[in-house]
Parts: structure tokens; sequence; C-alpha cells
């Protein structure tokens, strides 16, 4: 199963290059959008990320949302595009012949930001909330893929300032990952971060990675990548 997969676009600031890839891309069997196809909300700039998609992509496209796509524009950026976005939720597909249990979602942060916390009340219940409904939604055997956008794990972060890292992704919801026990972790958001990683049940540090029975997580925000990331899993 050739899996595409790609974060972070942010709009007409990797338009361009994301196009080229697009055009040169062996076809894959299923592409995953890991949010922040526009930037800041810019419906514009996502139609023409969508459009480039349509125009390009063959194969079932799903993909979650990222914090440039504010909550009030979801129904209008569902509508302009042929994504189909999950928010907290999980469908099961039959890509080549084998069967896939897909859960997306935003993600969690183990700190709502500065912003966050003086403009959204709640908020930080709501990450709560969705590290307890990925759980459920991951529960269970056969091959399963996570999809969100705010990293479900500090290990990608590479560079990121170390005080930022709990506004940034989610311990909380790392350690539903190393217990549900996904295939494949796919994510974007962290724009210093690095591309791949591996969590293993017993791992304390990332030099205890790539195991067996390690779990691959992929940074794929177009920050870090500047390509779209193939997988052959």
């Amino acid at each position: 199963m050739r899996v595409a997969a790609v974060g972070d676009i942010h709009g007409h600031e990797h338009l361009a290059p994301f196009v080229k890839d697009l055009e040169s891309l062996d076809p894959p069997d299923l592409f995953l959008v890991a949010g922040d196809l526009t930037d800041r909300n810019d419906a514009a700039a996502f139609r023409e990320v969508a459009d480039a998609f349509r125009d390009h992509v063959r194969c079932p496209t799903y993909g979650v949302f990222g914090n440039n796509e504010y909550a009030d524009s979801h129904a209008a950026y569902r509508a302009m595009s042929g994504i189909v976005f999950l928010d907290d939720e999980a469908v099961d597909l039959s890509i080549g012949g084998r069967a896939v249990r897909l859960v997306g979602s935003m993600g969690s942060l183990d700190r709502p930001t500065w912003w966050q916390r003086n403009n959204m009340p709640g908020i930080a219940k709501v990450y709560d909330g969705r590290v307890a409904t990925i759980d459920g939604l991951l529960e269970g055997a056969g091959f399963r893929i996570l999809l969100t956008h705010y990293p479900p794990t500090h290990a990608t972060m590479g560079g990121e300032k170390e005080a930022w890292r709990p506004e940034l992704g989610s311990t909380k919801l790392e350690a539903v990952v190393r217990r549900r026990r996904p295939d494949v972790v796919i994510h974007g958001h962290v724009h210093r971060g690095i591309p791949q990683a591996t969590l293993g049940a017993g791992q304390r540090t990332l030099d205890d990675s790539g195991g067996p029975g390690s779990i691959p997580v992929y940074n794929v925000g177009y920050y870090v990548t500047h390509a779209i990331t193939v997988l052959d899993l």
C-alpha cells in the first residue's frame, strides 16, 4: 500500500513547489493531509490548494484540519474540496484489498497556547476530551493509521524549544499511542521538527528507538520535508 502524505502547505507559501511535487508523484493508493493547507484562514488560498489536489490526485484523500483552518470555516472548506476531513473520527477503508482503520483528529496540546487560554475558554477540556476520544477510536486490532495535525508526541520536535513543547504537542496522547499501538502515526504542525521518529512500548529516550514493535511517527509538514512524504506500508 502506497501512501502519500503532506501537511502545512500554508497556502501560497508552499503552493508552487507542492504543485510541482504533485506533477511528478507516482500515483499513491491513499493520500493523507495533516492540516494547515492555508494560512490564517485564507479561504482563497485554501481553494487553490484544494484545486491542486483535485487536478492531480485520483486516489481516496482524507485529511484533518489544522489550527490555520478556523472552526467556523470548516463547513465551507469541506464543500470546496474533494478531501474527506475527519474530525475526531475513524473510517474503515479497503485500500488495495487491505483493510485499514484511519483515525483522524486535529489532535491535542498538553497546554493551550497563550492566545488559546485568553480567547478559547474551556479549550483545555476539549484537548483532554480528544485524547479520550482518540483512545477509544484506536481500540482494537487490524492495521491502524493515526492522522493528526498537532504532534501526538514530543519525539519529532527536533529543534523546537523545550519550554514550548507542551504548546506544540501532547505527551498525554503519546501515552495513548504507546498503549494502543497504531501501525503508523502521521502529523504536521511542527516547523522545526524532524521528519521521523519511532516510539517503543518500553522506550525512554529516542536512542532506544527502532527496536521490534516500534511505532513509526512521521512529521509530514512541508517546512520539514520540503516534499510530499511517500510511505510503502
